[in-house]
């Protein structure tokens, strides 16, 4: 079929939402991370005082 401008819908996704949404998650990504990386460390460290 042929599409006519005057068909032409805009996206119902609202990019200003998104990249809010998208830094949101980043930042609790990256806060789990840390999380992760300190309960490793701290893991090697009891881990060489037991030993």
């Amino acid at each position: 079929g042929v599409v006519e401008a005057e068909t032409l819908e805009l996206s119902t996704v609202d990019i200003a939402d998104q990249f809010v949404k998208l830094i949101t998650y980043q930042r609790g990504f990256q806060a789990n991370s840390r999380i992760i990386t300190t309960v490793n460390e701290l893991l090697s460290a009891i881990i060489q005082l037991a030993n």
